[in-house]
Formats: C-alpha cells, sequence, structure tokens
C-alpha cells in the first residue's frame, strides 16, 4: 500500500469532517485546499518502514490538525465578532425605527386627547375652541334686568332692583333664569345680544331649585343646545358667559374646568346637588349657562362664593355660617339633567308639582327633647287648613318620629320620604301628643295648593 497516499486520505477525510462539523459548506472547499497544500509538505523518507519516520509523520499530522483546528477557532471568534457588531448594528437601528414609531403614536395620542375638544369643526384648533363656543353659545344669552314698582304716596314710578342672565331655550322666545333673578320684580326686560330689547312675561318660578322661566314675543331667535349633565368629569373644560354687573359687561366669557360634581349643599327649601367650577362668576352672570366643550349648555350659573360669612350678598343659598373666609374660584352652577323637568313643569303649569303634607316643623334634638321632656323628631309648628295634614287631624305641637315606618329625625329625611311618592299618595304618620304615641293617614297634596 502506498503510505503517502493513504495518510494523504486520511488527512483529507479528517480535514473534512471536521470542517463539516464546525463551519458552513461556503468555507469548506478553502480551508481544505489552503491546509492540504501545508500537509503535503511534510518531509518523507524512501524507505517508509523506518519507525521513526513513521512517527514524525503522524507528529506532524497532530500538529497540523492542532493548527487547523486553531484556524477554526479564530474564524469563529471573527464569526461571534462580527455577528455582535451586525446585531449592535441592527439593534441601533431597529431601536430609531420603533423610537420613531412611538414618537409618531404618542404624538398620534396626543392629537386625539386635544381633539376631545374640538368638535365643533375638524378646522378647529385648541387656540380658538373657546372663540368658538362664544360664537356659537353667545346669541343665546340674554341680559336680564328688573325693576319693582314705587310709591310715595303722591306718584309711582319702577326702581330698578336687579340684574341678571338668561338663556333661550326655544325659539319662540322661552327663556330659563335663576328664580331670585326675578323674585318679587315688578316688570322685566330682555336684552338679546343683537341689541334688541323686550319686556318679559314670568311664566312660572321654582324658589326650591332657583329656577323661573321667562317668555318674550320674539320668534326665529336663536336657542341654545342643552347637553347631558351626567356625563360629566372632573376636569373638563368649562366656558361661563353672561352679564356680569350688567349691561356693561354684557356678553363676556370666562373659562375654568369643572371642579367638582354632585355638591350637595344646603338652601333654605332643602339640599341641592351643584356643578362647582373655577370660571370667572360674577353678580350678573346668575341664569346664564355654563357650557361644555361641544358648546352645550350642562348648567345655568347659580352662585358664586367669596366668603364663608352667612351675610356674603352671594351665599344665595346660605351655605355657610361658622366663619368669614375668603375664598376664590368657587362657582356653583344647576345642573341642565336636574333642571330641565322643572323647565318644563314651569312651561306646562307655571308652577312645579311635589307632593306634600301641609305642615311647617322644626327639628327636635336630643338636647331639645332632655330639656322639654318631648321625643326626638319633627316639632310641628304650623298645619296649612285644609292639607291633607290638617284632614288627618295633625295639630301644632305634635312631634312627628317616624313615616311609613322609618323614623325621621330631620326636615331631610322626611322629604325624601314625601319625594318618594306622588300627589295623592296616602302615608302613614306616626306621632307624639301629650306623652302618647299616636298614628294618622295622610293623603299627599299638591304643592301648587300652597303657592
Amino acid at each position: 500500500m502506498d503510505i503517502e497516499n493513504e495518510q494523504t486520505k486520511r488527512l483529507n477525510e479528517n480535514n473534512m469532517k471536521n470542517l463539516n462539523e464546525n463551519i458552513d459548506d461556503v468555507f469548506t472547499e478553502n480551508f481544505a485546499n489552503n491546509d492540504l497544500n501545508k500537509i503535503d509538505e511534510v518531509p518523507m523518507t524512501s524507505d517508509y518502514q523506518d519507525k521513526n519516520d513513521e512517527e514524525n509523520a503522524k507528529n506532524d499530522l497532530g500538529n497540523s490538525k492542532k493548527s487547523l483546528g486553531k484556524m477554526v477557532k479564530r474564524f469563529r471568534r471573527r464569526m461571534f465578532v462580527s455577528f455582535v457588531a451586525v446585531a449592535l448594528i441592527a439593534a441601533l437601528i431597529g431601536g430609531g425605527i420603533v423610537a420613531g414609531i412611538m414618537a409618531y403614536t404618542n404624538l398620534g395620542q396626543k392629537t386625539q386627547v386635544i381633539n376631545r375638544y374640538l368638535p365643533l369643526s375638524s378646522n378647529n384648533s385648541n387656540a380658538n375652541l373657546i372663540t368658538n363656543i362664544a360664537k356659537i353659545v353667545s346669541p343665546s344669552v340674554v341680559g336680564i334686568d328688573t325693576s319693582v314698582s314705587y310709591s310715595n304716596g303722591f306718584k309711582s314710578a319702577f326702581v330698578s332692583e336687579n340684574s341678571g342672565s338668561g338663556i333661550i331655550i326655544d325659539t319662540n322666545g322661552y327663556i330659563v333664569t335663576n328664580n331670585h333673578v326675578v323674585d318679587g320684580a315688578s316688570s322685566i326686560t330682555v336684552s338679546l345680544s343683537d341689541g334688541r330689547k323686550f319686556s318679559a312675561q314670568l311664566i312660572g318660578k321654582d324658589s326650591k331649585t332657583d329656577l323661573a322661566v321667562l317668555k318674550i314675543n320674539a320668534t326665529n331667535l336663536t336657542a341654545a343646545k342643552l347637553g347631558d349633565s351626567s356625563k360629566l368629569e372632573v376636569g373638563e373644560l368649562a366656558v361661563a358667559i353672561g352679564n356680569p354687573l350688567g349691561e356693561s359687561f354684557a356678553g363676556t366669557v370666562t373659562s375654568g374646568i369643572i371642579s367638582g360634581l354632585n355638591r350637595n349643599l344646603q338652601s333654605d327649601y332643602g339640599a341641592v346637588n351643584l356643578i362647582q367650577t373655577d370660571a370667572a362668576i360674577n353678580p350678573g352672570n346668575s341664569g346664564g349657562p355654563l357650557v361644555n366643550s361641544n358648546g352645550e349648555v350642562i348648567g345655568i350659573t347659580s352662585v358664586k362664593l367669596t366668603s364663608t360669612d352667612s351675610s356674603d350678598t352671594q351665599d344665595q343659598f346660605g351655605m355657610f355660617h361658622s366663619q368669614g373666609t375668603l375664598v376664590e374660584g368657587m362657582g356653583f352652577a344647576i345642573p341642565i339633567n336636574e333642571a330641565k323637568p322643572i323647565i318644563d313643569e314651569l312651561i306646562k303649569h307655571g308652577y312645579v308639582e311635589r307632593p306634600m303634607m301641609g305642615v311647617s316643623v322644626q327639628e327636635v334634638t336630643q338636647q331639645d327633647a332632655a330639656q322639654y321632656n318631648i321625643p326626638v323628631g319633627l316639632y310641628i309648628a304650623q298645619v296649612q287648613q285644609g292639607s291633607g295634614a290638617d284632614e288627618a287631624g295633625l295639630q301644632a305641637g305634635d312631634v312627628i318620629t317616624a313615616v311609613d315606618g322609618t323614623k325621621v329625625e330631620t326636615f331631610d329625611s322626611l322629604q325624601s320620604i314625601i319625594n318618594k311618592h306622588k300627589v295623592g299618595d296616602t302615608i302613614t304618620v306616626t306621632f307624639w301628643r301629650n306623652g302618647k304615641t299616636l298614628s294618622t293617614k295622610v293623603k299627599l297634596m299638591s304643592s301648587s295648593n300652597a303657592q
């Protein structure tokens, strides 16, 4: 057998097997050719029977294998470095693309947030939003001036009494405003945004909700669009339009946010729920609209707190009495959803029909009960003649302790039970009289009978 050929054959087979196991086929030919040339240069004698020479050939072959292995390792290192470099470049490029996409996406999100308040026109921008709201709503806002008749015994005249704002809610001349703006007025004058003035008729008023409806003899008026106050969220845009301080500042526009919802405040007629806003509201704004970003009326401005002193003339509801603290940015509006049914009732009947017992009551506290030896409840101060309470036999001096089996200790608790009924319903009243606990059936009458 030819030993040189056999060695070369085994070398080629080993080298090819080694290369096939460690590198791609594309590099196999290059490594095989280059290293085989080196292996062919291994010194060989003409007498291959010498064991030393054979041993040397084996050593040379081993060295060649080691050399080839080192080359493969170097190649792997180069390939790894190249792979890392490519990966880093790809990551940088990819990161740039992703960052660009994220920036674009975030920009889109920001635009979407802004567009929440741009429903009036597709060409709007955040800068002219309030301008567009003012243009749309202002024609529906009116000024209201009232006067009272005055007589000195020789002659009578009308004296200017009050001023406020109102909202046109119907193209045929129906206007809503606050009751306290027109209450006690002998004459009412309405000024439109185009400068025209009309004498107004009082259609109806409701002191409990501080709402009133007027009517002027005019047609084709611009009626305001009423929104949905139940969908309001704290932080939303709020725009107030009205006539602060009278006609000289007619059509004043102020803006802010919805500061609070469902502010349960106490009035002389019971609890009222109001919207709180920091939009500037001043005397004369009363009865004007509080508007959302869609140009929809979501409230009727009613009061602004300037201090917590009960003598504050702007504290129409007498909400605070304990101390005199100056406050800023606390305006309140009647939610339009609560105002709508009242407005409809006033237009239809001229009053709001509510169920009532026909009694005037005072709260008996624990201290009062201990002092006068009477139970805690509601002391009847007066009974309206001909009312359901009168027909049921209730008398002044009785103390109502429960209604329909539910204890009542405050006026609000009594009113909340009555409000669950309608005119004509019968309730069971438990009361105390001269040391005895009695009960009677009371038929609820309409509040219109007390007006």
